[in-house]
Protein backbone atom coordinates (compact mmCIF):
# COMPACT_ATOMS: atom_id res chain seq x y z
CA UNK A 1 0.00 0.00 0.00
CA UNK A 2 1.69 3.00 -0.97
CA UNK A 3 1.55 6.45 1.71
CA UNK A 4 2.05 9.55 0.97
CA UNK A 5 3.85 11.87 3.55
CA UNK A 6 3.26 15.28 2.81
CA UNK A 7 5.03 17.52 5.52
CA UNK A 8 4.51 20.90 3.96
CA UNK A 9 0.69 22.67 4.18
CA UNK A 10 -1.57 22.42 1.47
CA UNK A 11 -2.93 26.14 0.80
CA UNK A 12 -5.92 26.78 -0.63
CA UNK A 13 -8.08 30.00 -1.14
CA UNK A 14 -11.40 30.42 -0.07
CA UNK A 15 -13.56 33.69 -0.92
CA UNK A 16 -15.86 34.74 1.04
CA UNK A 17 -19.20 35.82 -0.19
CA UNK A 18 -20.21 39.21 0.93
CA UNK A 19 -23.03 40.02 2.25
CA UNK A 20 -22.66 37.44 4.79
CA UNK A 21 -26.88 37.81 6.93
CA UNK A 22 -27.22 36.40 10.52
CA UNK A 23 -30.53 36.41 11.74
CA UNK A 24 -31.48 35.36 15.43
CA UNK A 25 -35.16 35.49 16.43
CA UNK A 26 -35.02 34.89 19.70
CA UNK A 27 -32.67 37.47 20.54
CA UNK A 28 -34.66 40.09 18.12
CA UNK A 29 -31.18 40.44 16.28
CA UNK A 30 -29.55 40.48 12.80
CA UNK A 31 -26.03 41.36 11.05
CA UNK A 32 -24.92 41.77 7.67
CA UNK A 33 -21.16 41.40 7.56
CA UNK A 34 -20.53 43.61 4.23
CA UNK A 35 -17.02 43.25 3.89
CA UNK A 36 -14.15 41.28 5.41
CA UNK A 37 -11.76 42.45 8.30
CA UNK A 38 -11.97 42.66 12.05
CA UNK A 39 -13.85 45.47 14.41
CA UNK A 40 -11.74 48.18 15.37
CA UNK A 41 -14.60 50.11 16.33
CA UNK A 42 -18.22 50.52 16.29
CA UNK A 43 -21.31 53.20 17.49
CA UNK A 44 -24.70 53.38 17.09
CA UNK A 45 -26.99 55.26 14.88
CA UNK A 46 -30.50 54.95 14.57
CA UNK A 47 -31.52 51.70 16.10
CA UNK A 48 -28.03 50.29 13.93
CA UNK A 49 -24.82 49.20 14.95
CA UNK A 50 -22.22 49.92 12.91
CA UNK A 51 -18.71 48.23 13.00
CA UNK A 52 -15.94 49.81 10.91
CA UNK A 53 -12.31 48.02 10.74
CA UNK A 54 -8.60 50.21 11.76
CA UNK A 55 -9.17 51.77 8.37
CA UNK A 56 -12.45 53.33 9.07
CA UNK A 57 -14.53 50.93 6.32
CA UNK A 58 -17.50 50.17 7.43
CA UNK A 59 -18.07 45.95 7.35
CA UNK A 60 -20.88 44.67 8.97
CA UNK A 61 -24.32 46.34 10.21
CA UNK A 62 -26.02 44.97 13.32
CA UNK A 63 -29.89 45.72 13.78
CA UNK A 64 -31.09 45.25 17.30
CA UNK A 65 -34.86 45.33 17.57
CA UNK A 66 -35.74 43.61 14.25
CA UNK A 67 -39.10 42.81 15.59
CA UNK A 68 -39.40 46.60 15.71
CA UNK A 69 -38.27 47.37 12.32
CA UNK A 70 -40.42 44.69 11.06
CA UNK A 71 -43.52 46.70 12.83
CA UNK A 72 -41.75 50.03 10.84
CA UNK A 73 -41.33 48.76 7.06
CA UNK A 74 -45.42 47.53 7.68
CA UNK A 75 -46.47 50.93 8.71
CA UNK A 76 -44.64 52.60 5.56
Amino acid sequence: MARHHRHDKVSKKIKAKFPQIYIDKDADFASIKIAPGNEASSYVRDGFVFCEDDQGQIIEIQILNLSLLKKLADVA
